[in-house]
């Protein structure tokens, strides 16, 4: 009864798609033949992998804290100091009255059709802070 229900079970794993006469062959035989030969060359590759990473692993660490870090840091410092000052002038500009507000050409804000969302005036990035659409 119980080499049926293996029949049954293996049949499904077998190419031919015949079962009766091979489930011995999945009880009796190992999976795999062991052998010490390659089973060491195997370990002894794997730790040569594992030496290898450790060392590239560690040197990307040493790039990223000592050469991007700072790199980053160095770079932020003056792109702060503008933006500090492009705030400051937005805000001056947010109190500008539409006469003093800097010259509209006309190829600025042409509108040939209104947006299909908010007032249909502004763009989807538009900033109150800094766009103005003056119509004359």
């Amino acid at each position: 009864m119980f080499k049926r229900s293996l029949q049954r079970q293996f049949t499904r794993f077998n190419s031919h798609g015949h079962g009766h006469g091979h489930v011995s062959k999945f009880i009796n035989e190992p999976a795999f033949k062991l052998d010490a030969k390659k089973g060491a060359e195997f370990i002894k590759k794997y730790e040569e992998k594992v030496h290898h990473s450790e060392g590239v692993t560690n040197l990307w660490k040493k790039i990223t804290y000592f050469v991007a870090i700072p790199a980053i840091l160095l770079a932020a410092v003056p792109i702060i100091n503008i933006e500090l000052h492009h705030a400051k002038h937005r805000e001056h500009q947010k109190h500008l009255s539409d006469e003093e507000w800097p010259t509209q050409y006309d190829y600025q804000n042409i509108r040939n059709k209104k947006f299909f969302w908010g007032d249909g005036d502004k763009t989807l990035f538009w900033n109150n802070d800094c766009n103005r659409h003056i119509e004359h």
